[in-house]
């Protein structure tokens, strides 16, 4: 087996051990007050991003 065909199977084995699911790893539980906080939090984001993207693609646009 060549350098690259052993390259090119360890990144396969480690991008498959990346996306596998963890086993047995419990899930955190956030209190409701954060949980609530994050979610507001992530919303904005979203929304500042999207306004941002938005404004982008205007820009590309104006033939100035």
């Amino acid at each position: 087996m060549s350098l690259k065909e052993t390259t090119m199977w360890q990144r396969a084995i480690r991008q498959r051990e990346l996306f596998e699911e963890p086993g047995g790893l419990p899930t955190p539980a956030l209190p409701p007050q954060v949980q609530q906080t994050a979610r507001q939090l992530l919303v904005l984001w979203m929304e500042t991003l999207a306004k941002a993207i938005s404004e982008e693609a205007v820009n590309e646009q104006d033939p100035r």
